[in-house]
């Protein structure tokens, strides 16, 4: 009779509820007009052609820090989200010269949506290149590259170890 009262009583605290982030707010504080995606430029340093996205780049950004999220189950989909993700862009473009290189500094920064109390807070600075295919438009290589070193900066951000703690921490004891 007192068996079930004491194993429920000796058992573990009961994990804390699952944090749900809400859809990322991303701010583009870089001066340039929203779609801009970076500039060929000649090997003397002259200007040839501004390079372009689809896309305004925030929303790029948003994006893919929304399809991160939902992939990882931590986007809040049919529950009130918990936490806030909010991206400032500082730096993101691709310059082409003899190859294509890309830049980026976004801020991350992670909060309790009721309190406003900062989780965790990482800037993202990161560099990438690639060679340049004669055979397709740089403008297209240029995209695809921003897209690739977009996803590979999403997915290093989201998996970075104080990201995952401050998202999931440990229960407190007592």
């Amino acid at each position: 009779m007192l068996l079930p009262w004491l194993a429920a009583a000796c058992a573990a605290p009961p994990p804390p509820a699952a944090a749900v982030i809400g859809l990322p707010q991303v701010l583009d504080r870089r001066r340039a007009k929203p779609d801009w995606l970076g500039e060929v430029r000649g090997t003397d340093g002259s200007f040839r052609q501004t390079l372009t996205a689809p896309y305004p780049i925030a929303r790029l950004v948003q994006q893919r820090f929304t399809a991160g999220l939902e992939r990882r189950g931590e986007l809040a989909l049919d529950t009130p989200p918990t936490l806030g993700l909010r991206l400032d862009i500082h730096r993101f473009e691709i310059v082409a010269v003899t190859d294509l290189a890309a830049f980026a500094d976004i801020d991350v920064l992670l909060y309790d949506l009721a309190s406003g109390r900062q989780r965790d807070r990482e800037r993202l600075q990161n560099t990438t290149s690639a060679g340049i295919d004669a055979a397709t438009p740089i403008a297209e290589q240029a995209q695809t590259l921003a897209l690739g070193f977009l996803t590979t900066l999403t997915r290093n951000a989201l998996d970075a170890p104080p990201f995952h703690d401050a998202l999931h921490p440990p229960p407190r004891l007592g």
